[in-house]
């Protein structure tokens, strides 16, 4: 049960619970004003580790993340459906008009917990309440990476013993191997640059056909080595313009600079640890075709006492990468 404790200015502040309850314990001694002060940094401390970033976690940009659902969720469960109408000729008293045929097929994904934590001993403690001082941040900032790492890491290359299965490890999404170019090479720098431009046109052409136009290519995603190239590589020995400044100047769909992104994660990602580039459709018919799903972000539960330590546990709700339409994903290895 929390408490109310009046302070020095005659303002009420509210204990919460957890930090009474280790009062009540007496397994150590926290005053009423060291009690304060505890339950104020930590505080500080969470809003500190929430206005901490990471670019270099690219998992939640990239996929982009759905938190519905709730954190007492165990399954995710979405529905496809397929349906097939015909038409044909009839005479005026005709019995046997044809009918739809509609067929479903559902998909779950188990929700799984992820936890980490950070502690305090009872020295620190006291000596942050003695001196004034914040109690130290980077443990909590160093919890918090090591979540959104794993995070990152399960969206991107999966989990098994976790269940889950990354983008790399997905067999439903379009996989495709780089033409060679003259050279008998199918890597970038061996290639000419008109042959660049052909794999990129290729691989974008090839998502739009092959799904009938309703994948329409939205973004690429390069190995940041490869990005460099593109950009700082002339379309040709009498061009003023780089591989990418003709391309986006000249494709359909991918047609601005920040389509084209470079992304740490896909390095060496490709067939046989090679590099790969993706072509993405975000979206199809208002629907998004792929995402993350968290129905409970990282959450910091209530400090408990272990012994002589203060431990602050943090949780969150992750069911991995859900792919809705594999054909709206193209990996294509060997740049």
């Amino acid at each position: 049960m929390a408490k109310i404790i009046k302070l020095a200015d005659g303002s009420d502040f509210e204990l919460d619970a957890a930090i009474v309850a280790i009062q009540d314990s007496e397994v150590v001694t926290l005053s009423d004003d060291d009690a304060v002060f505890f339950q104020r940094q930590l505080e500080y401390i969470e809003a500190q580790t929430y206005d901490t970033l990471y670019p270099d976690l690219e998992a939640r940009d990239a996929f982009g993340v759905d938190t519905t659902g709730g954190p007492g969720v165990t399954t995710l469960t979405y529905r496809s459906y397929n349906h097939a109408g015909k038409a044909k000729v009839i005479n005026a008293r005709a019995t046997d008009l044809p009918k739809p045929n509609i067929s479903g097929k559902e998909y779950s994904l188990p929700v799984k917990s992820v936890g980490t934590s950070y502690d305090y001993d009872i020295d620190e403690v006291a000596a942050a309440a003695v001196t004034g001082l914040p109690l130290e941040t980077r443990k909590a900032m160093a919890a918090t990476r090591g979540y959104e790492q794993y995070i990152n890491s399960a969206a991107w290359y999966g989990d098994a013993e976790g269940g889950f299965v990354g983008l790399f490890q997905n067999e439903e999404v379009t996989k495709a191997d780089v033409a060679a170019g003259t050279s008998g090479k199918t890597t970038w720098v061996d290639k000419t640059p008109t042959e660049v431009l052909k794999d990129l046109t290729s691989a974008v052409t090839a998502m739009y056909a092959s799904t009938l136009k309703i994948m329409r290519p939205e973004e690429i995603w390069l190995p940041v080595l490869q990005h460099q190239y593109i950009m700082n590589t002339a379309r040709s020995d009498q061009s003023d313009k780089t591989i990418m400044q003709y391309f986006v100047e000249n494709n359909e769909f991918i047609n601005s600079r920040d389509k084209i992104k470079a992304l740490n994660a896909i390095a060496g990602q490709g067939k046989g640890g090679s590099d790969c580039f993706i072509v993405v459709c975000r979206s199809v018919n208002g629907l998004k075709t792929f995402r993350l799903r968290e129905p409970l972000p990282l959450t910091w539960q209530p400090v408990q006492l272990h012994g002589l330590v203060y431990e602050i546990p943090g949780r969150g709700r992750f069911a991995g990468l859900q792919v809705m339409y594999p054909a709206a994903i193209s990996i294509n290895s060997g740049i």
